[in-house]
């Protein structure tokens, strides 16, 4: 079976969590067995006065256990 590390997602854009309320999209910078790692590149807080700890420039780590994305 494959591995989610052999679908080249390196420097995709993705909309990360899509359907949440803050809409949040990112490049994906590496792919490991555990998850990846994005930067933030847009963050659209819509009516919502918090961008929920997502920001432009930030880096995170999803773990592939609770990550929904989708590919830009």
């Amino acid at each position: 079976m494959k591995n989610m590390s052999d679908l080249n997602l390196e420097g995709k854009l993705i909309q990360i969590y899509p359907g949440d309320s803050v809409q949040k999209w990112g490049n994906i910078l590496h792919v490991t067995k555990e998850g990846i790692m994005v930067k933030v590149v847009k963050v659209d807080k819509g009516t919502w006065s918090s961008s929920d700890g997502w920001d432009v420039g930030d880096i995170h780590f999803l773990n592939w256990t609770k990550l929904r994305f989708k590919i830009c």
